[in-house]
């Protein structure tokens, strides 16, 4: 049923961010559609000025309507989804260049701002393609331009003629300028909302992390992170013979100080009690909770014989802690028990044998270790 559920949540998210996805293609769609309105209207304007023929408007007006209405249809049908880049940025600055260079062609006295605009539907493209998908457009685009530039070399020129001409062209070149801008505050935008995700994402995936490793109360190893550090210290101790001990520690009479003082004191203990452990066990060491009120120790490379040093100092610790600060007139003591790694045993066996000398600590009256023989 869970597994169910998150398939179905899984689906949901995969729709919305798919329906978010085709939202932003048709509104860069529409933008596109009106930047082609804008290059139609000057366009016009010239034609009316008689500086070109009028059925250069008309191709250049057509041409943009039909690569804005197959983009429209096509993100619209979901049809870019089959491809590897469901923006299709190939075909539109395919196409953009295309319809450029035959205005230049078809007008040369406008070849100026209509050549400047090729910068515009590169800073279009440049938002998304990679860098050897730039260089490639780059290549076609100057390979194309070429020939023509060639053929219309002695008619291309600056549409200045008249008063109206230079206000056209200067007014044409000035909305390129903007343009461009706009696209490169829009990418710059677009670099910081990326890294932003990214170090949302680093965030949380530092916060998996701790909750993967981490006893989420306490802030020490859980149980799965001390079985992983159980595993490798059996793994060396079979290979170079160097011994280890396990510690289980219970904290004495817990259920009556969450009874008596109320499961928010008794949270608090238990993260002192952790941050206690912390300060004044060995580097060398390993310490979690086991579970409940009960923590592991992992000794490394110490024999059970040796380990009563390093948990006496441990259980002094705990004992000299200020406990009265969290409930008046509260003590903690805590019950120890240690059992050493034998070769060829598994961890189960190692942890039964920690857990009986735990009871036999228990048995014996509590607050002491008991390492078993």
């Amino acid at each position: 049923m869970a597994a169910a559920e998150e398939r179905l949540e899984r689906a949901v998210r995969d729709a919305r961010a798919r329906q978010r996805d085709r939202r932003q293609r048709l509104l860069w769609t529409a933008s596109t559609a009106a930047s082609y309105a804008l290059d139609a209207l000057f366009l016009g304007l010239y034609a009316a000025a008689g500086t070109i023929p009028a059925f250069v408007f008309g191709i250049y007006s057509a041409g943009a309507a039909a690569i804005c209405a197959v983009m429209l249809a096509v993100y619209a049908s979901g049809f870019n989804l089959r491809f590897r880049d469901p923006n299709v940025i190939w075909p539109q600055m395919a196409a953009a260049v295309a319809l450029h260079i035959a205005t230049v062609a078809a007008a040369p006295q406008i070849a100026f701002p209509f050549l400047a605009n090729l910068f515009t539907v590169f800073a279009f493209g440049v938002i998304w393609l990679t860098l050897r998908g730039a260089i490639l457009v780059w290549i076609a685009t100057v390979l194309a331009a070429a020939p023509v530039l060639w053929s219309v070399a002695d008619r291309a020129a600056v549409a200045a003629g008249s008063p109206a001409e230079a206000a056209l062209t200067w007014g044409f070149f000035s909305l390129v300028l903007g343009r461009c801008l706009v696209l490169s505050a829009y990418a710059n935008d677009m670099r910081a909302r990326l890294a932003e995700g990214r170090r949302r994402l680093a965030a949380s995936l530092e916060q998996i992390r701790e909750l993967v490793h981490y006893d989420e109360l306490t802030r020490a190893f859980n149980r799965r992170t001390l079985m992983e550090r159980l595993e490798q210290e059996r793994s060396r101790a079979e290979r170079t013979g160097v011994p280890f001990s396990v510690a289980l520690i219970d904290l004495d009479h817990f259920k009556a100080i969450n009874d008596t003082c109320g499961h928010g004191a008794g949270d608090e203990v238990l993260k002192t009690f952790a941050a206690t452990v912390h300060a004044a066990m060995r580097e060398t060491d390993t310490f979690g909770r086991y579970g409940g009120e009960e923590f592991l120790v992992i000794l490394a490379a110490t024999a059970p014989g040796a380990a009563a040093a390093p948990l006496e100092r441990l259980r002094a610790a705990v004992a000299a802690c200020d406990w009265g600060a969290i409930a008046p007139g509260l003590a903690l003591t805590q019950s120890i028990g240690v059992a050493g790694f034998r070769r060829d045993e598994t961890l189960n066996q190692l942890l039964r044998r920690a857990d009986a000398a735990l009871y036999q600590a228990k048995r014996a009256g509590r607050d002491r270790i008991v390492i078993e023989d």
